[in-house]
């Protein structure tokens, strides 16, 4: 079952992501549109950088949950063998 939280990475990864400035983006006047294309794509890749450590994240929680579980595992054969 999944959490909220991985539901929403998948969600995030799944959206498609604008890589390019909107059409109406060079309608500021005054504006030096060269510098909100750098910021644009600043924030594009952080959101990037974002979704794709939630994903380690998530493939790090995972594996806790099976070392636990196999270590479990392994106390229950080992107290099983202590007690013949």
């Amino acid at each position: 079952m999944e959490s909220d939280e991985e539901k929403g990475v998948e969600e995030a990864c799944s959206e498609p992501h604008q890589l390019e400035a909107p059409s109406n983006f060079h309608m500021f006047q005054g504006v030096d549109t060269d510098y909100l294309c750098t910021l644009e794509e600043a924030v594009i890749s952080l959101k990037l950088q974002l979704i794709m450590a939630k994903a380690r994240a998530m493939r790090a929680e995972r594996k806790v949950e099976v070392i636990t579980q196999e270590a479990d595992e392994l106390a229950k054969l080992l107290v099983c063998h202590i007690d013949d």
